[in-house]
């Protein structure tokens, strides 16, 4: 077995199986008591057999509640999510530790991912047809959902359906080519979303060069910092990126480069989303936190802008003329916001 991150100390003492069938969700949190409930459930009825949650330092009862959980294995840490690259040297340990020759997936605790007909096939299944056509990964639009009411009204009850509470979606995204040296992995991404719209408006756009710009000039700043030039690096601001590749038939070799993305591997033209529900009552303590502790991307920007809006308008509310109501996959399906393939429909 490898070796786990010196960071990272293990709460449990339940026997883990060395099951390759097993499909197994990493994920890093800190108190998600609100989410858990319905987070976990809703990962077993899709067919998810075992979680690896990474607690870094939870004062709200998650660990303990994990705990308590038959499939759960809890890894504690006091380490410092920002210098941890928001989790991901803890991850990369834990995935090749205990994902290594597994479909695994890759969810914050707010994060619900949905594909192709998923309401009538399990995601089992799912991952034997994508072995079988040799795909080693899944693509997903990081989907921001939102209530119509204002924010500060939200009021999300643990234990029930998230997309009960927050149903609604911006249908705007469009797919973009990204670019890199030698090559961008994934090669595409998606544009838009009310989180662009609100917080990084110069950049929601599909139009190249606003969106390189910025990532041109934090590259620029950090190679001259690290040429002695500039004693602190001075902040750029790139948007958020709205995807990620969460489902991925873990091997040797295989490491997340942030939490959006990994080193390359044959992605299958089936894609999914992850339904991502930050908007619930919560988030003004999680704004007030992200901005004291500064350890999110960029200082905590986003939750800075956030702070913003809230304090220039405390009724904000999400909803805008790009809002859909969420109904199935298939809505996703029909709306291009993601895609399917003939010889998946086939078997769905």
């Amino acid at each position: 077995m490898n070796k786990l991150h010196p960071e990272l100390v293990r709460q449990d003492r339940r026997d883990i199986p060395d099951d390759r069938s097993e499909i197994r969700l990493f994920a890093v949190l800190r108190d998600e008591m609100l989410r858990l409930p319905y987070f976990l459930n809703y990962y077993r009825q899709l067919g998810v057999s075992r979680f690896f949650v990474i607690d870094n330092e939870s004062n709200d009862g998650s660990g303990q509640f994990l705990l308590d959980q038959s499939d759960c294995h809890v890894f504690f840490t006091e380490g410092s999510y920002g210098k941890s690259r928001a989790g991901v040297n803890w991850l990369n340990s834990l995935l090749d530790a205990y994902g290594t020759s597994h479909w695994i997936l890759l969810a914050d605790a707010d994060e619900l991912f949905v594909f192709p007909g998923c309401e009538n096939v399990e995601l089992p299944k799912f991952c034997k047809w994508l072995e079988q056509l040799g795909y080693e990964a899944v693509y997903a639009l990081l989907l921001d959902m939102y209530s119509s009411l204002p924010i500060r009204e939200v009021n999300y009850r643990q234990g029930e359906d998230f997309r009960a509470t927050c149903p609604y979606h911006d249908s705007s995204y469009v797919v973009v080519r990204r670019y890199g040296l030698p090559s961008a992995f994934p090669p595409f991404e998606h544009i838009g979303g009310p989180r662009l719209r609100l917080c990084f408006e110069d950049q929601n756009t599909p139009a190249i060069w606003p969106r390189l710009k910025p990532k041109l000039a934090r590259r620029a700043l950090a190679i001259a910092h690290k040429a002695g030039f500039f004693r602190q690096k001075r902040a750029q601001v790139v948007a958020t990126q709205a995807y990620k590749v969460p489902l991925v038939k873990w091997r040797s070799g295989n490491a997340f480069v942030n939490s959006h993305r990994l080193n390359a591997v044959r992605l299958s033209p089936v894609t999914g989303a992850l339904l991502h529900f930050k908007y619930f009552q919560d988030f003004g303590k999680r704004i007030e936190d992200a901005v004291a502790h500064g350890e999110h991307y960029g200082g905590s920007i986003e939750y800075r802008r956030y702070g913003e809006l809230l304090a220039a308008n405390p009724n904000l509310s999400l909803l805008g003329t790009e809002s859909v109501r969420y109904t199935s996959s298939r809505e996703l399906v029909d709306s291009g916001l993601i895609r399917t393939d003939s010889r998946w429909i086939s078997i769905v």
